[in-house]
């Protein structure tokens, strides 16, 4: 997987059993998509465990956290992961051009919003490149 580092890296291979046993485990497990999700999500939620995922957020994290967590992050992965069709009808290519639009707070929310309907279980919470929360489902 290319990340927005530049660098490939292959999240299959950290996505062991150690790492399944570390979300069960954890009492509210932090799940979150890449470096930059990371060191935020650690320094946002510094009494959690917080693990590197990858696109494995249904099957690496959420199932392995028994369907209770929080996904934090940017917002490509996590926002295409919990509403698949969000760029339809937007006109946008991508999400982080979605992000630059004068919609993309509505949209945000309002995925959020189903999201928590479908998964109460389940926190998200979107941030930017420089750590700051642009949305948050809670």
């Amino acid at each position: 997987m290319l990340g927005s580092t530049g660098l490939v890296e292959p999240w299959d291979d950290h996505l062991s059993e150690d790492v399944f046993d570390r979300i069960s485990r954890a009492a509210m497990p932090v799940l979150t998509t890449g470096r930059v999700g990371l060191r935020y999500a650690r320094l946002l939620f510094p009494e959690s465990e917080v693990v590197l995922v990858g696109k494995f957020m249904e099957r690496g994290g959420i199932e392995a956290a028994g369907g209770e967590a929080i996904l934090c992050g940017l917002p490509a992965l996590i926002m295409k992961f919990i509403n698949p069709g969000i760029l339809e009808g937007t006109g946008y290519g991508t999400v982080e051009e979605l992000t630059m639009s004068e919609q993309w707070t509505a949209i945000l929310e309002k995925n959020l919003t189903d999201y928590r309907q479908r998964m109460p279980n389940v926190q998200v919470v979107i941030i930017d490149r420089e750590g700051r929360i642009q949305g948050d489902s809670q």
